[in-house]
């Protein structure tokens, strides 16, 4: 039977009680008859999809625009964030448009 260790945040604040009924649950067995053994090829797609998912996680990011520009973009109403990122993303597929603005 595996061992699951518990690391907690301390900038996550939990009641008293909460933290009685974890330290109640330390000792108590986990049964882990319901789950199947992972096989190494198993374990191995699932690290590519967390890959995969990783990559597709948005981050923010803050950019610097002229006022004209930025009231350009939020004229096109909601969503106007979504169609820059769309756009930005297109240009990793575009040197040319990249060269372009370097210019």
């Amino acid at each position: 039977m595996a061992t699951i260790h518990f690391i907690r945040d301390e900038n996550y604040k939990l009641s008293e009680e909460a933290l009685k009924r974890l330290e109640a649950l330390k000792d108590r067995p986990i049964d882990f008859s319901d789950i199947p053994e992972q096989t190494k090829e198993e374990m191995e797609q699932m690290r590519l999809w967390a890959i995969k998912k990783r990559e597709k996680q948005k981050k923010m990011f803050s950019l610097r625009l002229g006022a004209s520009t930025i009231s350009w973009w939020k004229s096109m109403g909601d969503g106007y964030t979504t169609v820059m990122a769309k756009l930005l993303d297109k240009a990793r597929n575009h040197p040319e448009w990249i060269k372009e603005c370097l210019e």
